[in-house]
């Protein structure tokens, strides 16, 4: 039993707010003007609960299991009076029985593989796009080539469907990522890191057109990619070091929406004594959608200051 642990977790969030409101307005007509009150009251609830049971155990010093249940209920009600126009109340519910189950292998102090998994099913969510039936799985792995290099992988997928009748959601998404830290030294003169991510996203529900209320179908798809690199190096001089740090980051997609992100940066940092330090930054942020032009925009951002430490 020393290989065996079982962690049991409750988690509750509870928020009742109450408003009332006086409003006085003065109508005029054809004759007499006469004032009017109306006093406007409101309130929101949402109740939300988790309870949740994990057991680990050691199979082996190299190999730990996972597995364990979660169950999310809870429920929402609002209400505005006098009740006018728009629907005053509304009230939703929450329940999901969620399973899970995870594997940590680890065949040397150098590598570590990790991977997790979990499914839930729902009776009643408070969004059409909540979760609802979904699976999700994820993927993670650390290698420490050097004492100097590490390597690192990410993999994620989600599934997700709503059947009921007037939301029929189905969302997927996919996701990818390898980074890479070197420091050679311990970073005493130059360090890199840098990531990429390549992501997939997929989405199909329905709605009413505002003008006619009419069904129609909302297809959204996405495809891509995001990178950052980072390189931080102290140039040679006599005493006080100087500083540099430059990369940057980038997205660019495609899709329904195709979109372009762009952000590089440079900074320098120089010593004047040993409590000051000058410094010296530019950032350009560049972002472009080729269907919607109005929305792009290009800035230079350039920075200069004094920095006091005691």
């Amino acid at each position: 039993m020393n290989r065996l642990r079982i962690v049991e977790s409750w988690l509750t969030d509870r928020l009742h707010n109450a408003s009332s409101a006086a409003s006085n307005q003065l109508i005029s007509g054809a004759g007499t003007p006469e004032r009017t009150a109306a006093l406007l009251s409101s309130s929101l609830a949402t109740n939300y609960n988790q309870q949740q049971i994990d057991v680990i155990f050691d199979a082996t010093a190299k190999l730990t299991l996972r597995g364990g249940y979660r169950y999310v209920w809870g429920d929402a009600r609002e209400a505005t009076l006098p009740a006018a126009g728009l629907a005053s109340s509304d009230r939703g519910e929450l329940r999901r029985n969620v399973g899970l189950g995870a594997v940590t292998f680890r065949p040397s102090h150098r590598i570590s593989v990790t991977g997790e998994a979990e499914g839930g099913s729902s009776s009643g969510a408070y969004f059409r796009t909540s979760l609802y039936n979904y699976r999700k799985v994820r993927g993670q792995a650390r290698f420490q080539a050097t004492t100097s290099l590490s390597l690192s992988a990410d993999f994620t997928v989600l599934n997700n469907h709503n059947p009921l009748p007037g939301v029929h959601y189905d969302y997927a998404a996919h996701q990818g990522s390898l980074s890479l830290l070197w420091s050679p030294a311990g970073g005493k003169t130059w360090d890199f890191e840098g990531s990429y991510t390549r992501s997939t996203l997929r989405s199909d529900i329905g709605y009413f057109t505002p003008q006619d209320l009419q069904p129609q179908r909302s297809l959204y798809s996405e495809n891509a990619h995001t990178a950052t690199v980072l390189f931080n190096a102290k140039l040679p001089r006599s005493g006080f070091a100087p500083k540099l740090t430059a990369g940057g980051s980038f997205f660019i997609s495609s899709g329904s929406r195709p979109s372009s992100y762009y952000q590089p940066l440079a900074t320098l940092w120089l010593p004047v004594r040993k409590n000051v330090t000058l410094f010296s930054e530019w950032r350009y942020y560049g972002y472009g959608e080729a269907f919607y032009l109005y929305e792009g925009f290009r800035t230079h951002l350039m920075t200069t200051g004094l920095r006091f430490t005691r």
